[in-house]
């Protein structure tokens, strides 16, 4: 098999921007593009200007962009507010799910992959542009809304921006050396951060201020969806794809048309059996029962697919050219999803307000600032140290061991823990900067440049998908022990049939002291069991993180897709040295 330079040479007085060299784009290998697995060697510095620094910006303000949709979704004050005024409640629940930020992580897991391999495959830059400003649209027709119908056509909307997260985060891992790979990916959870942290708040001021403010809320997050969409188009101008021109038809080969099938029937169908299971039905119900089989059975036939079908497709097979690398940081990112998603994002508001810490929605967004403040600052000191010491297996065995802590902590608290719940908090954001800034770099070391976005879909799509998990089996389990146990304590400490109902509805004015405590205790006892049923994984998590293999020989000065203006030293001795034997 012959591998040939697809460009042709051209003479180095005629370089630019806009013509590609052979540095710019892959060898091809009979139409495809060379899959190097060892451009890490190459030395060549590329002096970082104003465009990689440009490039890096706009992708971090994306990718806030992102989280800030994650938040306004999961707000239910807003959602309070709306149906106040548009009324029409039981469409509400097509624009924010039950349970806070199922609706994305459908988004996220179903369409990061596929579209992480479009960008890899045709265009990265509009690919990542056009989707936020499908996005402002959405956020004019939300905030213009007279009827839930427009609202839901407007959420729809908003939510195709959260299929960019895979080329928003390999923008930066693209554009700075390899050796700063942890610390473009550091930026994002930075930027993802301070985006969540800032919408959360304003969101709830704008709504306390006047009932009307949710339109407000739109926007707002319109202003900055169009901010980014025109950010990205503007001063982001990566090179054309590594992959050389082709048909159609062989376009949307490569683009892995059964694979990708069948990976979004899969995951849509367990992500959707899952949020039933959170509540809505028991797990033996038809509801649950028959999505998860159809979807688990998808989800083998694209596993067998992928494995045996083809070596080029979502999961492709020079993933695992380096080692057990790729699945193990897969697995330990649907661990942290698990963590995150379900237990640090929506139950531990919940033990806040369920055992007695506070009482109201904006004090508890107050005390959760010793969670976020430490998941925006924690991300720079760590990546910091791993490009330092070239070295990411050790913060990320340090944080995750963090996380077992915070998970026992939990597992054992009580009423009477008011103030240790705050310590608790402060570890739970240490323990998450790690992990969510350093497993993608994982991932993306083992991906050439022809997979870089698709990798980082898929791991984002495993974060998504064990957080869907974790949500259903934390909601089972607090349920559970609930609907068994609150009533009959409740009654044992004195009170009737009317009082657990008003209890229930958050009314707690002449409820008698013991029967507070009973309630207090019953639920601290059903958080003790949810965050125990976590452990066991985060312990198997510690464990492939150590199994790991170092990066560090990865960690060089190459740049897989500058941005930057670069004139190809090699070609023109190429062009030099034809020139020489025209004279002869």
């Amino acid at each position: 098999m012959s591998v040939e330079i697809s460009e042709k040479a051209v003479p180095k007085d005629e370089l630019r921007d806009d013509v590609d060299t052979p540095t710019t784009r892959s060898a091809s290998v009979e139409g495809r593009p060379l899959e190097r697995t060892d451009s890490y060697l190459d030395d060549t510095q590329v002096k970082l200007g104003w465009r990689s620094y440009a490039a890096v910006i706009v992708a971090c303000f994306g990718y806030a962009q992102e989280c800030l949709v994650y938040a306004v979704v999961a707000a239910g004050t807003i959602i309070a507010f709306i149906i106040r005024d548009l009324g029409d409640a039981p469409l509400a629940g097509w624009i924010i799910q039950a349970r806070p930020g199922s609706g994305p992580l459908l988004m996220q897991s179903v369409l990061c992959p596929i579209v992480g391999r479009l960008s890899d495959v045709l265009d990265r830059k509009y690919l990542a542009a056009f989707p936020p400003l499908v996005a402002f649209a959405g956020c004019v027709l939300s905030a213009k809304a007279t009827s839930m119908k427009d609202l839901v056509g407007g959420g729809i909307l908003i939510g195709t921006t959260l299929s960019t997260g895979a080329i928003v985060q390999a923008i930066p891992a693209e554009v700075l050396p390899l050796k700063y790979r942890a610390l473009a990916n550091g930026f994002g959870g930075i930027a993802g951060s301070l985006g969540g942290l800032v919408s959360a708040l304003s969101a709830g001021a704008v709504t306390n201020a006047n009932p009307g403010g949710w339109r407000a809320v739109f926007w707002i997050q319109g202003a900055l969806h169009l901010t980014s969409g025109l950010g990205l188009l503007l001063f982001y101008w990566p090179k054309p794809s590594d992959y050389p021109r082709m048909s159609v038809r062989a376009y949307l080969w490569a683009c892995d048309p059964i694979g990708s099938l069948a990976f979004i029937g899969s995951t849509a169908l367990i992500l959707l059996a899952l949020d039933w299971a959170g509540g809505a039905f028991p797990w033996h119900d038809p509801h649950v029962a028959v999505p998860l089989s159809v979807g688990l059975a998808l989800l083998v036939a694209f596993a067998l697919y992928e494995w045996k079908g083809r070596t080029d497709g979502l999961i492709a097979h020079v993933f695992f050219k380096r080692g057990a690398n790729f699945p193990l940081a897969l697995f330990a990112f649907a661990v942290e999803g698990w963590i995150f998603f379900s237990a640090v994002n929506s139950i531990t508001p919940q033990v806040v307000l369920n055992l007695g810490f506070e009482t109201t929605a904006w004090r508890i967004s107050i005390r959760q600032l010793s969670y976020s403040v430490m998941i925006l600052l924690g991300p720079l000191p760590l990546t910091l140290w791993a490009t330092k010491a070239r070295d990411l297996k050790s913060p990320l065995l340090a944080t995750f061991a963090l996380f077992l802590v915070v998970t026992i902590c939990y597992a054992t608290i009580k009423p009477s823990f008011n103030d240790a719940q705050i310590a608790y908090s402060i570890m739970s954001g240490l323990a998450q900067a790690g992990p969510l800034s350093l497993l993608i770099a994982v991932v993306q070391f083992t991906a050439p440049h022809t997979y870089l976005s698709t990798s980082t879909g898929i791991a984002l799509s495993a974060r998504a998908i064990g957080g869907a998990f974790g949500s259903a089996v934390l909601n089972a389990i607090i349920n559970g022990h609930l609907s068994s146990h609150y009533a009959p304590t409740l009654i044992a400490a004195g009170a009737d049939g009317a009082m657990i109902a008003r209890i229930s509805a958050g009314n707690f004015t002449d409820v008698p002291q013991a029967v507070v405590d009973a309630s207090h205790n019953v639920y601290a006892r059903a958080y003790n069991l949810a965050w125990a049923s976590i452990a066991p994984f985060v312990v198997m998590a510690i464990v492939a993180v150590a199994c790991l293999k170092g990066v560090s020989e990865l960690m060089t000065e190459h740049v897989e897709a500058t941005v930057e203006f670069v004139e190809d030293l090699a070609l023109a001795e190429v062009v030099a040295l034809e020139k020489g034997k025209t004279k002869h």
